[in-house]
């Protein structure tokens, strides 16, 4: 016997409130002679160019961005002979390919122009900054020329 059988026999089912015959049908017939008559006529707004072309613009808003991550990715995936443990040398890289640094173009701030000022009037060559910062460039690109 569970608890709400054991409910019921001990305190029964009459709770000792009734709904009088006939109620619920009387309220409905009452507030809907209340109720202001309803204009059953249908209309239909004309839609706009824009609500009718909204949805193909964000379907192409969302292909171009997944088109551009993709871009994105596979060039990531086009750098993979780059390593951290020469990043001098692996910027110098990057920079002398012609398609990477036109890709790559970022404005330069006021405060990259203190950082070269700084790094210029800090070291007179790169035997310096390898010293400072314990990177040994290769060889090869002492006398690669950026313009």
């Amino acid at each position: 016997m569970n608890e709400e059988d054991r409910l019921i026999e001990k305190y029964g089912r009459n709770t000792g409130m009734k709904v009088p015959d006939g109620y619920f049908e009387s309220v409905y017939a009452e507030i809907s002679a209340k109720l202001p008559e309803y204009n059953q006529t249908r209309r239909f707004v004309d839609m706009t160019f824009w609500q009718r072309v909204k949805p193909y613009v964000y379907l192409a808003a969302m292909f171009a961005g997944i088109w551009l991550m993709m871009k994105v990715f596979y060039i990531s995936s086009q750098m993979d002979d780059m390593s951290l443990d020469n990043p001098p040398e692996q910027i110098v890289l990057a920079m002398s390919d012609a398609s990477m640094s036109e890709e790559f173009v970022t404005p330069v701030s006021a405060p990259d122009f203190e950082l070269e000022e700084a790094v210029i009037r800090d070291y007179s060559d790169i035997d310096d900054f390898e010293r400072d910062f314990g990177y040994k460039i290769d060889a090869r690109y002492d006398k690669l020329k950026l313009d």
